[in-house]
């Protein structure tokens, strides 16, 4: 099954790119590194996620800013970049409180949304993720 995607706009006028799968109360998913939503739903290390997290629920997804079908002419990679995006997205898909997961790259994301936005986020689940990156 191939996710229906769409587009919104972030607080900085970039294009983000984001996609549906399956149906039930949403999930939002952080992206990991280098996505893109046409390809990421059959890459083998992904698909089993994506297809359980999507058994019984909607599952959101977006490429990062300069990935995928995302706006790539954009200057700020920025932590604060990325929750704006994030944001962005939920806002679009009209999501009050939702569960959020944050895998590999989309960890530190997640987290930083979670702690801006605690009224939005019901849940919060991390996995093979990191709080410092390089700075290790």
């Amino acid at each position: 099954m191939m996710p229906r995607i769409r587009f919104c706009r972030s607080a900085d006028g970039a294009r983000i790119a984001f996609g549906t799968m399956g149906s039930g109360p949403p999930i939002l998913a952080g992206p990991t590194w280098l996505t893109h939503l046409e390809f990421d739903w059959d890459v083998s290390v992904w698909k089993p996620w994506y297809r359980a997290l999507s058994a019984n629920h909607t599952l959101v997804r977006f490429d990062l800013r300069g990935c995928g079908l995302s706006d790539r002419n954009v200057e700020d990679f920025s932590i604060e970049r990325f929750v704006a995006d994030m944001d962005a997205v939920a806002d679009a898909i009209q999501l009050d409180r939702f569960p959020l997961v944050g895998i590999c790259q989309g960890g530190p994301m997640a987290a930083a949304y979670a702690a801006r936005h605690p009224e939005r986020v019901g849940r919060h689940l991390l996995y093979g993720s990191y709080a410092q990156g390089g700075l290790v």
